[in-house]
């Protein structure tokens, strides 16, 4: 089972968040060694490929260690997008132009242009795991499924995973829709690594078609990112690299990416100002990282960056150092108990289980979102405290997300337990992601304290 993900989310344009001093600890990490290290490297929200430290390529190697499957061998797994034959497809055409990315790209370009996807090549090959419209939870049901059919088909070594935007349509709110997609996501995501499969997710990109659907799109990338640091696998952040394309790269639809008229595989800097464009070079630099790691070319890409650091305990919480914020545990491995009915948020609900504290500090007013994910019979809930981080001093508490403004100060999120009527104690793996709420966030204006 996988658990809860929590993700911070600050919406404020130059958002500091700082440990708090008593901790002891600021800046980023220098080394691995660092005692107070309790998590993988965090990924960063500042950059379209996720970085690549000597962490994340020995989980790389671990993973791919793990099958048999052929090294030049990619599957995609997808919906409308993916199925475009606007996606990678051109790679295998006589309309490509790598342009100023000849030198970088063009080996692994050229190294997975021979690769046998069942008699064709895997940049155009019609995968059995992507049809328009569907969802994760689609690609992983069935016997066999989707995804192992395609599996089966072409015996890969790397899939590259899209799916998110019809996911956000699969609940009667964008928020309800969020845990069944966290959940189908992460047993997808899992059972790829489980066969030998290296995983790259991707992002989802702007939403045109509707406002309320974007102000969503980066939670839902928080988590997407989220996943993908836990398990120190490739994340690439779509929404990140159409930032500044007219448009954000969109079709007229408002969902789709556009197109250059002379071919989606032209890099050059007019082609790179559509959408599909941008989305292959950067679906390509991400192959090339993960080649040079798994074809023991390089021994990281990236120096290593800041890892979680705390323990989760009482003395030594979890520090949300900054903004957006992953984290996955198991609050069966927490010795503590010392909160259990949450008497400043006037609930009688029976927290007596295990818990684990994270510590946040804000430098300005700031609108958040945090939201717990786990799955099964797991029911960790989400309490947001004051710096006493007592019961006393509960501000807000939920079942899965709070979210709204909380002026600068020192602040405690504790990830609860719940003990059900039997006397059974929900605990288990939990995703825990905060980050800043977009701007003109309606449902983050009201204030949390």
């Amino acid at each position: 089972m996988l658990g809860m993900l929590w993700i911070l989310v600050g919406c404020d344009e130059g958002l500091l968040v700082r440990p708090w001093p008593e901790n002891g600890s600021t800046g980023t990490v220098d080394t691995v060694e660092d005692p107070n290290r309790s998590g993988p490297e965090l990924y960063p929200d500042d950059r379209v490929q996720s970085p690549v430290p000597p962490s994340v390529a020995a989980s790389m190697r671990a993973i791919a260690a793990r099958g048999s499957g052929q090294p030049d061998v990619f599957m995609k797994i997808g919906a409308s997008s993916t199925v475009s034959g606007s996606t990678l497809y051109c790679f295998a055409g006589d309309d490509v132009d790598l342009d100023l990315y000849y030198d970088a790209l063009e080996d692994t370009w050229l190294y997975l242009l021979e690769g046998d996807a069942a008699g064709t090549t895997p940049f155009d090959r019609d995968t059995e795991a992507a049809i328009s419209g569907k969802t994760a939870a689609w690609a992983i049901s069935g016997d066999p499924s989707p995804v192992d059919e395609e599996i089966a088909a072409i015996d890969p070594s790397l899939a590259v995973i899209h799916y998110g935007t019809n996911d956000m349509g699969m609940g009667s709110t964008y928020e309800s829709a969020m845990p069944g997609f966290y959940e189908s996501m992460a047993d997808l995501i899992d059972g790829l690594m489980d066969q030998g499969i290296v995983p790259v997710l991707t992002g989802i990109s702007h939403r045109g078609d509707r406002t309320s659907a974007d102000l969503w799109v980066e939670s839902y990338n928080a988590v997407i990112r989220g996943m993908a640091q836990v398990r120190q696998i490739p994340f690439i952040d779509l929404h990140l690299a159409m930032d500044p394309l007219e448009g954000h790269g969109l079709a007229s639809d408002g969902i789709h990416l556009n197109g250059y008229s002379e071919g989606s595989c032209i890099l050059t800097p007019e082609g790179l100002e559509h959408g599909y464009n941008m989305r292959n070079l950067i679906v390509l630099e991400a192959f090339d990282r993960v080649v040079k790691v798994l074809q023991g070319e390089e021994a990281a890409l990236d120096d290593v960056v800041s890892p979680i650091r705390g323990q989760g305990t009482p003395d030594a919480p979890v520090l949300v150092e900054k903004l957006p914020f992953a984290d996955r545990r198991n609050t069966a491995d927490s010795m503590y108990r010392d909160l259990s009915l949450y008497t400043g948020c006037d609930s009688d609900a029976d927290e007596s289980g295990p818990e684990v504290t994270y510590r946040l500090h804000l430098d300005q007013e700031t609108s958040i979102r945090a939201m717990v994910l786990d799955e099964g019979d797991t029911d960790i809930d989400l309490h947001l405290l004051d710096d006493s981080v007592s019961e006393a001093g509960c501000l807000a508490r939920a079942h899965r997300t709070l979210e709204g403004t909380l002026p600068p100060g020192d602040y405690a999120f504790v990830l609860d337990s719940w003990v059900d009527g039997e006397g059974d104690e929900r605990t288990g793996e939990y995703l825990f992601v905060v980050q800043a709420c977009e701007p003109d966030d309606d449902d983050c204006s009201e204030w949390l304290n």
